[in-house]
């Protein structure tokens, strides 16, 4: 038998109060009402197992308390950290995520209206790949709804709320490090810098890579540079390359700077096989950080991605937005990786335990 709906008139008759009190009590304006009818509301409601009518709130709010996320690809690793923390700022607020996984334009497209079919306050969008179109996004602007992009192409034509990670910095400072460790030839497994998707990472890492490089005057070599194209076997594929055109492990550079995660773990698989150690024959350090590259034979140093902190800040601009009905300053923020030095790139000692 279906449970009977209980009303906030079932709870005012409970407490013994009017419909008005209940309403202010339970939607946090109870500064002129006395802490004995505050706790029979409260009481009434519990006991009555009330719950506000969302509708209905959202209806004298003009708010539904909800906000959309939308990613190219939701099940990413990276974008659990994005979620968590984007939640940790909305939930406290009263706000609930729903998230689309949009892989192209047009599911993204789809994916807000049908969103705003359900009245969400507001959007956050997060991306992989490179999406070029984004004159939808104009549309949303036009219409004054609050959203943010995060690690969306730059595109300058159109006045966003903009979070992106340094993708050249990343690169840069992977290579540095690799530098002030003592290499001079350092190759690179770089991403896919041809065809689709586009990656505006993959050219990004790549520039750091060859600015580093040429800052101590050395001459970047086609030779020094392979597609890994960000997949596992890419990388795998990619280090085969690279060991055959060396011939012999002296002939091997003597660093790799490998521009994802997912590639570095093809690229140890492929260095195993050859009997190439790292990090003493070659010094190795990637893009990106997963809960197993600290865990990893051995564990890899990385630049990892600042997903968190750009789900947070992508929330509090929201909840700015939302605080006001005037429009604000548009923000265009620039997050930095973080570099975490452990085993593969030879500057941490491995540990010293010998069991056998």
């Amino acid at each position: 038998m279906r449970r009977k709906t209980v009303t906030i008139r079932d709870v005012a008759q409970r407490a013994q109060v009017s419909v008005s009190t209940v309403s202010q009590i339970l939607n946090g304006n109870h500064s002129y009402v006395s802490a004995d009818k505050r706790e029979r509301v409260l009481q009434a409601a519990e006991e009555l197992q009330y719950r506000p009518n969302a509708i209905a709130r959202s209806m004298v709010k003009q708010r539904t308390g909800t906000v959309g996320m939308i990613f190219t690809s939701v099940v990413d690793h990276l974008f659990i950290h994005t979620i968590k923390s984007a939640q940790a700022v909305l939930k406290p607020e009263g706000y609930t995520i729903f998230l689309a996984d949009t892989p192209d334009i047009e599911s993204e497209i789809q994916a807000i209206a049908a969103l705003q079919d359900r009245q969400v306050d507001g959007f956050i969008f997060v991306s992989m790949t490179s999406v070029a179109d984004s004159a939808h996004l104009q549309r949303l602007k036009a219409e004054e709804v609050p959203f943010v992009v995060i690690n969306r192409p730059r595109v300058q034509a159109y006045d966003f709320n903009q979070i992106q990670w340094n993708d050249w910095e990343a690169g840069y400072l992977a290579t540095r490090h690799l530098l002030n460790l003592g290499h001079t030839s350092v190759a690179t497994i770089c991403g896919p810098r041809q065809g689709l998707p586009h990656w505006q990472s993959a050219f990004d890492r790549h520039e750091g890579w060859q600015q580093a490089l040429a800052e101590q005057g050395i001459m970047v070599s086609p030779d020094w540079i392979f597609d890994g194209n960000y997949t596992c076997q890419g990388g795998y594929e990619a280090t085969r390359q690279l060991l055959q055109q060396a011939g012999s492990k002296s002939k091997l550079p003597t660093a790799l700077f490998v521009a994802n995660e997912e590639m570095s773990i093809g690229v140890l698989r492929a260095l195993h096989y050859a009997g190439v150690r790292v990090p003493q024959d070659i010094a190795l350090v990637s893009v990106g950080d997963t809960p197993f590259t600290a865990h990893m034979t051995p564990s890899l140093t990385t630049l990892a991605h600042p997903v968190a902190e750009a789900g947070q800040i992508a929330a509090q601009i929201l909840l700015k937005q939302f605080a006001t009905k005037e429009l604000l300053p548009t923000q265009k923020i620039m997050l930095s990786f973080d570099m975490r030095v452990r085993e593969s790139c030879g500057s941490n000692p491995e540990p010293s335990e010998i069991f056998f």
